[in-house]
């Protein structure tokens, strides 16, 4: 019997009106669950859009995108909320509430689910164990570092224990040092049984995935 994969892309094309060059063309690939699957390319190819049709916010073609064999196309509203919290999303931009205490951005999508203060503190204390980020909760985002800010991002992702993680360029603004700190915490995610969907252009990153942990590679040439 087939394994049905999580995410399958199938001939995804992407271009814009006023640049005859394709973002990609025909694009194709699998990821199965509790894979640690890691899209490259250079910059321009097109992989921040992929991330935007995987979750919802942009409407792929139809046809294209499944998640769990189900056109992400012809989903809902609803069918997105959905699909969004059974999700932790790295940003590349982080997108946090810069006014807002490291607290109340990490435990921002409990408060979402209307989960009691106990449950959310229980969370929180779980996903400090795995982010070192427990001397900075009362700290207003915007005094932070590019990462802090990356690691508050992925404490915000992982507080629901989602089962299936997108990444886009999580190092792109980061040292090697904390490049690799990042990648400690997806690596443990993903021994912890999570999907990790990690997007990079950051050769150090790959060649220390490599290293560390078993992964899935594809291009976008």
């Amino acid at each position: 019997m087939n394994k049905i994969p999580l995410i399958e892309v199938k001939n995804l094309s992407r271009g814009y009106w006023d640049n005859p060059t394709p973002l990609f063309e025909n694009l194709s690939f699998t990821v199965d669950m509790n894979e640690f699957f890691v899209l490259t390319g250079k910059s321009g190819t097109g992989k921040t859009t992929l991330v935007n049709f995987m979750i919802g916010k942009l409407a792929p073609p139809e046809k294209t995108i499944f998640f769990n064999n189900q056109d992400i196309s012809t989903f809902t509203s609803e069918d997105i909320q959905v699909l969004r919290k059974w999700l932790g999303i790295v940003f590349q931009d982080y997108q946090l509430l810069e006014d807002l205490s490291v607290r109340d951005n990490v435990t921002y999508p409990l408060h979402l689910y209307e989960l009691g203060e106990s449950i959310i503190e229980g969370k929180l204390k779980q996903v400090l164990e795995k982010v070192n980020i427990k001397h900075l909760l009362d700290t207003p985002v915007k005094l932070l570092s590019a990462g802090e800010k990356q690691k508050v991002s992925l404490a915000r992702a992982l507080i629901h224990d989602p089962e299936f993680i997108i990444a886009d360029e999580p190092t792109g603004n980061l040292d090697r040092e904390n490049t690799q700190i990042v990648a400690d915490i997806l690596i443990a995610a993903n021994k912890a049984g999570t999907t990790v969907f990690l997007i990079t252009h950051d050769i150090h990153l790959l060649n220390y995935l490599k290293e560390k942990h078993a992964i899935k590679l594809h291009v976008i040439r």
